[in-house]
């Protein structure tokens, strides 16, 4: 006896059946974590209308994020940004007060 198995996709805000070609799963990116959601052509176009002002403003990246391999020790903390910040100023090199560090003066920190 042969068995058919049949894949439905039901749009996740309205629990409705999408037919073929009616809508497909989204996937995207938000702070870090990734997400994907079934929806139909109509919130499809929805959802893309709501994202393109801050898409248009934005900056895209190319490739994945890399995942840290540094044990948790080594990742940075008020301390070691205060230290980062003191060796870099030391260095000559010039670094905001506040606010991110660039990685190549982090990494440059840490292999010294």
């Amino acid at each position: 006896m042969a068995k058919k198995t049949l894949v439905q996709l039901v749009d996740d805000f309205t629990g409705d059946a999408i037919d073929d070609g009616a809508g497909r799963t989204v996937r995207f990116a938000f702070d870090g974590a990734e997400y994907e959601i079934d929806l139909n052509n109509a919130h499809i176009e929805e959802f893309e209308n709501d994202l393109e002002r801050y898409i248009r403003a934005s900056r895209r990246v190319s490739g994945r994020r890399k995942t840290s391999n540094a044990s948790p020790s080594r990742r940075g903390g008020s301390s070691e940004t205060a230290d980062i910040r003191e060796w870099a100023e030391s260095q000559g090199l010039k670094v905001a007060t506040r606010g991110r560090i660039p990685a190549d003066i982090v990494e440059r920190y840490r292999n010294r």
